[in-house]
């Protein structure tokens, strides 16, 4: 184990460990689009609830609300049931919390990103530090010195920083896409659930249930 360590050191391990985090961030991203294409497809069918609101009942509507995808259907149901009377409370208040869950679920494990992007580059440094230390306790052992000599084991440690910071890069830039596309989701889910209480709040008043 010693001879592994002392041919393979510790600068290259941080290397494979960055590397590695790169494929976990790329993997979490592709996660996380299918999960916004899952809700996006919820926003899609979100409209046939809203249409059977307005044009016929909240009952009609909350029937329609039954065939929606999650986690859009426990937003608008939770709306509906206590605007029909089949459970007490507030309606707005029950869909603002089920859109508070929706939101958690947008933005789950996504700081995994955010917290990649700060932490790699530090991480690269620490590599490179690690590599140009061994280059100098090579050069102590052999006796041999001159820029040639010190000029490849620094270029070598380098590379831990470059890796670090590209990483790094991509771990922003991803963080950046899916924050993005999270909060659009997020105001078109508010868009829809605004609608809905205007409407169960025009039924209200004309005492239709």
């Amino acid at each position: 184990m010693d001879s592994f360590f002392q041919d393979f050191g510790l600068e290259h391990l941080l290397v494979l460990f960055m590397l590695g985090v790169s494929l976990l961030l790329l993997a979490l991203t592709f996660e996380r689009l299918a999960t916004f294409a899952w809700v996006r497809l919820s926003l899609g069918k979100g409209r046939g609830v809203i249409e059977a609101a307005r044009s016929a009942d909240l009952a009609a509507a909350r029937a329609q609300a039954e065939g929606l995808r999650q986690p859009l259907k426990s937003v608008f149901c939770a709306g509906l049931d206590r605007a029909t009377g089949a459970v007490r409370g507030e309606p707005a208040r029950a869909m603002a919390r089920e859109n508070k869950r929706v939101g958690g679920l947008l933005k789950a494990r996504t700081w995994i990103l955010a917290t990649a992007g700060a932490l790699m580059p530090f991480v690269g440094l620490f590599g490179t530090v690690i590599g140009v230390m061994h280059s100098f306790e090579a050069i102590g052992e052999s006796g041999q010195g001159g820029f040639a000599v010190v000029s490849v084991g620094i270029s070598q440690a380098l590379i831990a920083t470059a890796v670090g910071i590209a990483v790094a890069l991509e771990a922003v830039f991803l963080f950046n896409v899916l924050n993005s596309i999270s909060g659009k989701l997020s105001r078109e889910l508010a868009l829809l659930v605004d609608e809905l209480l205007e409407l169960i709040e025009v039924h209200r008043t004309h005492g239709q249930r």
